[in-house]
């Protein structure tokens, strides 16, 4: 996405003599842009890719994943109203990300006088008051998996399996016996790096009731099927024993 057809660039005059504080930067996986309970120094606009916001556990070091921002999505923001980060924010693969120093922000934002940007400040008020939201707990795994399936937006499909079952509360491997599970119902096909909804209808069945239905819905008469990458973040070796 170039400057000109960015929605920040576009917004600050991108070509026109006007102020952008976004300064464009390349991350690979893993990359750490900012740590729980950091001093907030940057806010990033996303690109491209996406960024992974995860959060400690009570007094624990370990950290669960919170959500994921997407591309057109920003990082950061609660440096509008918080002296520190809310969360940790890693790279999710290949990524790229504008960032600004909070005092360009604030500066590109305008004056605090602004009516958009008080009632940014305070929806960005009430984001760092609530508190991470509990995966649900409802159903078996597999009914979890399918409901998942059947409601996120392809990004969120693309995501590596370990911060999917983070997201739904649930291990690696428990995410991979209830894809495994579905599999068996025929609603899906999985490989090691792909994930085919092959009966639709089933599947959002599976996700209400957590049992197929009692009649098995015909595949699409074309032979096609929706084809949604979920990618392994462990060896292929493992991933073919748990696709199997």
């Amino acid at each position: 996405m170039t400057c000109d057809m960015c929605p920040v660039g576009h917004s600050s005059g991108n070509g026109q003599g006007g102020f952008c504080p976004f300064i464009r930067a390349h991350h690979r996986a893993g990359d750490a842009l900012y740590a729980e309970g950091d001093p907030v120094h940057h806010v990033w606009f996303i690109k491209r890719g996406a960024v992974v916001l995860s959060r400690r556990r009570g007094d624990s070091r370990a950290e669960r994943v919170r959500t994921v921002r997407f591309a057109g999505g920003f990082v950061g923001i609660e440096s509008l109203v918080n002296s520190t980060y809310i969360d940790t924010a890693r790279a999710s693969g290949d990524t790229v990300l504008c960032k600004a120093t909070c005092e360009g922000f604030e500066q590109w934002l305008g004056p605090r006088s602004n009516p958009a940007r008080t009632a940014l400040e305070a929806s960005v008020e009430a984001m760092v008051r609530d508190l991470p939201p509990r995966a649900a707990a409802d159903g078996s795994a597999a009914q979890r998996v399918a409901e998942w399936l059947t409601m996120e937006s392809p990004q969120t499909l693309s995501l590596p399996r370990r911060v999917v079952a983070d997201l739904l509360g649930m291990r690696p491997e428990t995410l991979s016996r209830a894809l495994a599970s579905l599999a068996d119902t025929g609603a899906i096909a999985v490989s090691r790096t792909k994930l085919e909804i092959i009966d639709e209808p089933a599947l959002v069945e599976l996700a209400r009731t957590g049992t197929p239905p009692t009649q098995a819905v015909a595949a699409p008469s074309n032979g096609t099927s929706m084809s949604r990458s979920l990618h392994s973040s462990r060896p292929s070796s493992d991933m073919s024993a748990d696709a199997n």
